[in-house]
């Protein structure tokens, strides 16, 4: 008997079950750096869909699960000075860092 038949079966058997579990996934991640107190607006215009996050003390910000297309990232600081928007483009399953 061919050994490498149970592999192959294995290997597509293994793939039919994890395709579901990659189409349900339909977002993103948003990252980025600012410092301690800032807040963080994100906006896909098209949809309305918003976030706002508050940058950590170590000066990062992270918002999970964002669904996927192009967003505005506006960033306040803690003075109320505003930076210029920056736009990003998230896509399935990865994180985008803004620069």
């Amino acid at each position: 008997m061919n050994r490498h038949i149970p592999r192959a079966m294995t290997a597509l058997l293994l793939a039919a079950l994890s395709a579901p579990l990659v189409a349900q996934q339909s977002s993103g991640n948003i990252t980025g750096d600012g410092k301690s107190g800032d807040m963080v607006h994100i906006e896909r215009q098209d949809t309305g869909f918003k976030r706002d996050v508050k940058v950590e003390a170590d000066g990062k910000y992270r918002v999970a699960r964002v669904p996927t297309g192009v967003y505005v990232v506006t960033v306040t600081h803690a003075d109320g000075t505003v930076e210029q928007p920056k736009q990003v483009n998230v896509q399935i399953g990865t994180t985008t860092r803004v620069k």
